[in-house]
């Protein structure tokens, strides 16, 4: 027998995440409500060296779900050679990996 509360919930799924992505090492803070605050990260780039950014600057941060997975989407600033640039970075709660996008 099932019971039903006549409220229907639908996450939107932004289906299969398409791009070009690198594995980050990123040192966050989780707050009290368990919300993640990028702070730095750490980027392997074509050539094998690491790249280390600091700060972070988050300027917007989004939930979503892609084929089903959970991620948090945040748009961020870095400086890179004292010019700063936008980037996309990933987290994935479930799997605890963090992915960036090229530059946006």
């Amino acid at each position: 027998m099932s019971f039903h509360t006549g409220i229907q919930v639908y996450e939107k799924d932004e289906g299969r995440q398409e791009g070009d992505f690198l594995e980050a090492a990123v040192k966050c803070w989780f707050t009290a409500s368990g919300k993640a605050v990028p702070l730095s990260m750490k980027i392997r780039d074509k050539e094998g060296q690491i790249l280390y950014f600091f700060p972070i600057r988050v300027l917007s941060q989004e939930r979503l779900q892609y084929a089903g997975i959970p991620a948090w989407k945040y748009k961020c600033r870095i400086w890179e050679k004292e010019q700063p640039r936008e980037i996309l970075l990933f987290f994935y709660p479930e799997e605890g990996v963090w992915r960036v996008s090229r530059y946006v």
